[in-house]
Order: C-alpha cells, then structure tokens, then sequence
C-alpha cells in the first residue's frame, strides 16, 4: 500500500483561506471510492490535534509537530520528521516545502501575490527584515515551482507558472476549490431577499484590507454615492488605519460601518439583505469571496482582474479596478433595477453549483495516482 504524507498544520478556518482549502479537501478525500487503496498521514500542529480528529475522526495517521510554517526550524527540522515515515508522495498543500526534502511531492501554490506586490506598503514588519525575507521567499518559491509536480487553483496561474517558470505543462494541474458546505447548506430556494426596507441600502466588502485588494476605491465611488453604505468585514489589523485614515479625509464616517469578525453562521443576515458585495481586488489566486456571497443570496461586483473573470463568468457585473467611475456606474445600475438584482443572485446560485469540493478531491487523488505510477514530480 503506497503511503503518502500531507502537511495540514496550515489546517481550518484560522488559517484563512489556505486552512479551509486543507480542511475542505482532506474532508472531501475521505468520502473518495479509491481513499482506502493508501495509507495517509497528516502533520499536524499539536494545538490542532482534537479539532482535525474530530473532524477527520480515524480515516488518517497523525503525527503533531511545533515546527512552525515560514520558520528556519520547518526547513532544517521538518524534512527528518517527513523522512522517518517514508512516504511515497508527499502533498504540501502551501508553497513553504522544506528545499532539504528531495522525495517525490506536489505542492499547491495558491497564488503568487507577493511577486507583484511588494514593498513597505505591504508589510507590518521593519523594512531590513521585509526585505531579507522577501529575497528568501523569491529564493523559495522559485526552487519549489521548479522542482516540483503543482497543483493551482486556477487556469489563470497555470498558465502564468507555466509562460513565466517555462513548466512543463504536464507538471501542473488546475483543481478549482469550492464554497464550504456550511456555505451551501445555507442555500434554500432561488427566491432574493429584497435590501431591507426603512434602512439605507449597503454594500458589503469582506476580506483583508492588504493593499492588492484595493478597498479604497470603493471609499473613493462612496463620494458619489450618499444613500449608500459600506460594511466592511474584516478582523481589525495594521492596515485598517489607512483605510480609516481615507475615510475621515472623505468624511465619509457616517456610511462606512467596520463590524469586525463574523462567524460564518451570521454571514447570512447580512449578506441576503445587502444590495452587493464589491470584490475590488488587483489580484487573487481563486477567491471564494464572490461564491459565499452568490451562496448566500448576494449579488456580485466584482474587478475583472487577475483569474475573477474565469471563476465568476457570467454571474456577477464587472468593473476595471482602476476606474472608479466604473465601478460607480456598475453600482448605479444594481440600485436602479431590482429584476437585475434577481437575475444575478439566481446567475449567482448556478455559478456556486458549478464547483465542489468532491471534484476537487477526486481531480486531487488523480495527481496523487498520476505521481505514484510515473516519474513525474
């Protein structure tokens, strides 16, 4: 029986979206007709041991482990833990693989963001330990592409890794991700639930507030758009200054609401009731944002950047994230015209359908056949 190890510290919804895809992806090979023909084994950090076995229960091996990712110690220590297992094949579902692990692997590259943005904008941290880091993340990230068999989440970057890294396009595979079920489940009928009444209209902006996804122009299109709010869900971090900082030179204090974190099962009161939730982002690796919102019964503005177009097609109204007018006149069409409204949550609901996470598995189980059998990788 072949033996593959899988690096899930990175695993659940504390480590965004990297930990939903591990997650999602480990629950979804279990239920695989051909999971059983191999012996698995997750590392895993300790503190995470009782939530993956319960979500997991006895369908995997584990073995804990302290050595933090993007840590000296995970390329120096981490590679002995893995060759003591002796593992045929190898998944590390983030691009941070050991250079001193030479078995067969494939490793996912969710996205590579950093390449294109970069600098002091971009960083928390003193610009001599940006900088040194940044140059080994280069370093890094171009051995681990070159060496080893990849998965991506999109067409977008396959080709990208592919005309810029010269792959051979046999060494790459596109396994697009999908909403979380608990998304999904939530998925009752086609029917839209209209903004509420008595209450000024909002739009909704979820995620991160890094510079590459472009919050500001949706401050900048509020100017123009007094009877309209903004909520914005996001866990307060270093660059929630600068956006405060933009909305206080517009004035505009009285139409932008931060609520903070969420929980995912209160996601749905504030999203159905919504006009839209603007993606304004310069640049993404899948981006499930969009598809929670369609999930639960929310319109989509979204940039036309990056891979967004080729995971949202037609369900959504796009803008170039350049143009603020644009995305003013996208937002204007959506508030004068219900029918639209209904035509894109409905457009919404077919995209979501589209994906699942038992592709995802199963396309993910072939790459790991595709491995053992040949000498790819």
């Amino acid at each position: 029986m072949k033996h593959i190890v899988i690096d899930a510290r990175l695993y659940g919804p504390k480590h965004t979206g990297i930990g939903r895809y591990t997650k999602n992806l480990l629950e979804s090979l279990t239920v695989q007709p051909n999971f059983s023909k191999f012996k698995f084994t997750l590392i895993i950090y300790k503190e995470l041991e009782t939530e993956v076995k319960k979500d997991l229960g006895n369908n995997f091996q584990y073995v804990t482990t302290n050595i933090r990712h993007y840590s000296l110690q995970e390329q120096l220590f981490l590679p002995f833990i893995i060759y003591k297992l002796h593992p045929n094949l190898v998944h590390f579902t983030h691009f941070n693989k050991p250079i001193l692990y030479f078995g067969k692997s494939v490793v996912t590259i969710h996205d590579l963001i950093k390449h294109f943005f970069k600098g002091r904008l971009n960083t928390t941290k003193n610009a001599t330990i940006y900088w040194i880091k940044h140059f080994f993340y280069i370093i890094l990230t171009n051995i681990v592409i070159k060496t080893n068999y990849i998965i991506v989440p999109s067409d977008f970057w396959r080709d990208y890794l592919i005309k810029n890294f010269h792959i051979d396009p046999q060494k790459i595979t596109t396994t697009h991700e999908a909403v979380d079920p608990n998304f999904l489940n939530k998925i009752n009928n086609l029917e839209s639930t209209p903004p509420l009444k008595n209450q000024k209209p909002y739009i909704i902006y979820t995620g991160n507030l890094y510079p590459h996804k472009n919050v500001q122009i949706i401050i900048e299109a509020l100017r123009s758009l007094p009877n309209l709010n903004l909520k914005i869900i996001c866990a307060r971090n270093y660059f929630t200054e600068t956006i405060e900082k933009l909305i206080n030179k517009y004035k505009l204090q009285k139409q932008v609401e931060f609520l903070g974190y969420i929980p995912d099962q209160e996601f749905k009161e504030i999203y159905s009731h919504a006009l839209a939730l603007v993606h304004p982002s310069l640049m993404e690796g899948f981006s499930l944002t969009g598809l929670e919102a369609m999930a639960l019964d929310c319109p989509v503005i979204s940039s036309n950047s990056s891979c967004l177009p080729e995971i949202y097609q037609d369900s959504v109204l796009y803008f170039d994230p350049t143009n603020v007018q644009d995305l003013i006149n996208q937002i204007t069409k959506l508030q004068k015209s219900p029918k639209l409204r209904d035509e894109l949550i409905k457009l919404g609901h077919l995209q979501v359908a589209k994906y699942s996470w038992t592709k995802t598995a199963k396309k993910t189980l072939e790459v790991y056949q595709k491995l053992l059998s040949s000498t790819i990788g």
